[in-house]
């Protein structure tokens, strides 16, 4: 896993060093079978330490999922936003995601198995403040290009389905360890089929 930099103006290098044993944690003992002591064990954390930052388990769990969905979200906002062309900015985001998550498989694997976790309700607020800032990022981009005239004017929900819904079954299969194609392949093949998708017809 790759180091977990602070995405939090307050976040602390010792929080950051929880978070990371945590998730290592939890990768291979199940987040069921993870205790505490074991989170303080991989972090050389007191148990003090761990309930002062985070509270709980729960806490660090949630931690985590906001960590890995920060870190996800804002480079792929920064991705899209330095392609001022349509292809290469759909080309850009497919590659970006794939990337991401072969760079970061446990990480990926978290955010997949435990969004609609029971400890996850405690963070449904931060999750929609993390989602809108998305949204608006990512919609001024598209906005540009369908007012262009380079994208088809589809609904929301019909443009992420179409460029990521493909992108969330190959990084299921990869993580799985089911994929059959390397992701640099992958990455080209999908994103054909998402531009193909999503371009205006001449």
């Amino acid at each position: 896993m790759k180091k977990i930099n602070s995405l939090h103006a307050n976040s602390s290098a010792r929080q950051q060093k929880i978070i990371a044993a945590a998730l290592t944690c939890f990768t291979e003992k199940g987040y069921t079978e993870t205790s505490i002591a074991d989170i303080c064990n991989a972090s050389a954390a007191s148990t003090g330490s761990v309930y002062h930052h985070f509270r709980s388990k729960n806490g660090v769990a949630i931690a985590i999922y906001l960590e890995g969905i920060r870190d996800y979200q804002n480079g792929m906002v920064k991705t899209l936003s330095a392609h001022a062309d349509a292809r290469a900015g759909i080309f850009a985001v497919v590659d970006y995601h794939l990337r991401w998550v072969s760079r970061n498989p446990a990480w990926a694997r978290f955010l997949f198995e435990y969004r609609h976790a029971e400890f996850m309700s405690d963070a449904e607020d931060a999750m929609k403040g993390l989602n809108t800032e998305f949204s608006k990022g990512m919609g001024e981009w598209f906005g540009r290009h369908i007012q262009a005239g380079d994208l088809k004017r589809l609904p929301k929900d019909v443009i992420i389905a179409l460029l990521l819904g493909p992108c969330q079954e190959f990084s299921r299969l990869y993580i799985a360890g089911h994929a059959e194609t390397a992701v640099p392949e992958a990455s080209q093949a999908i994103a054909e089929g998402a531009w193909i998708s999503l371009k205006r017809d001449a």
